[in-house]
């Protein structure tokens, strides 16, 4: 949810068959989405399961263990771990990996640029959290802004009780100052919320290009139009 008008692992390779095996059929490619030009979502692929993801250290496509990023990667992953809420079969960290470290539109420059995200440049402001919590007042209390933050404060470094106090529209959708702002009901909708809040609040904070690596679209409301519908690219 972006209030409208503020916001501006090495992957180990599966072993080769023998020559007397066939190797197995690829996967069906999703139909893509109505919306721009954004792939459909990895979320709902037939037979896989959202939360089963590879469990290995970050991809040496992004550098070693010892070098800025991957050291950066880490400390996020370390962060996530301290959350264990499931939405949609994703905690935190599952849903993190997948979206963003494993999806190569994601730049290693766009991971480092978070860590450099401060508080006020998240900050809802007075209005906008009155707003919120005039119109759900135990938006802190749900488990789809705790998840919310928790990616957040992983991947920015900011303490989740101040960021969960200046930002209680974390994880809600829609937007203060118009009829659409709710906290969704289904696990769908809370999953999908939960990572385009997270995409375009970085967005807001200057971390340019983040929504169209995840979205396939860099627009606030077009990318936030891709995730309702299920899209994405990754």
């Amino acid at each position: 949810m972006d209030p409208i008008g503020r916001r501006p692992v090495a992957v180990k390779l599966p072993p080769q068959p023998s020559r007397a095996e066939a190797p197995p059929a690829a996967p069906t490619a999703n139909a893509a989405v109505a919306v721009g030009h954004a792939l459909k979502s990895g979320f709902e692929t037939p037979g896989v399961k959202a939360a089963q993801v590879t469990q290995a250290a970050p991809g040496t496509w992004r550098g070693p263990a010892d070098s800025e990023v991957g050291k950066a990667i880490n400390v996020m992953l370390d962060r996530l771990k301290q959350c264990d809420i499931k939405i949609k079969g994703d905690t935190p960290e599952s849903l993190f990996r997948r979206a963003i470290l494993d999806n190569k539109h994601v730049t290693n420059e766009q991971l480092l640029a978070m860590t450099q995200v401060k508080l006020e440049q998240l900050d809802s402001g007075p209005e906008t959290r009155q707003t919120v919590l005039k119109k759900i007042p135990n938006a802190r209390e749900l488990p789809v802004h705790k998840f919310t933050v928790a990616l957040m404060s992983a991947a920015t470094g900011i303490d989740p009780k101040k960021l969960s106090e200046a930002c209680p529209d974390l994880g809600m959708t829609g937007a203060p100052g118009t009829p659409l702002l709710y906290a969704a009901k289904t696990e769908r909708m809370q999953r999908s919320t939960a990572l385009h809040d997270f995409t375009d609040y970085l967005r807001g904070a200057g971390i340019k290009g983040l929504n169209k690596a995840v979205w396939g679209v860099e627009d606030r409301i077009l990318s936030a139009a891709v995730s309702a519908l299920g899209g994405g690219r990754y």
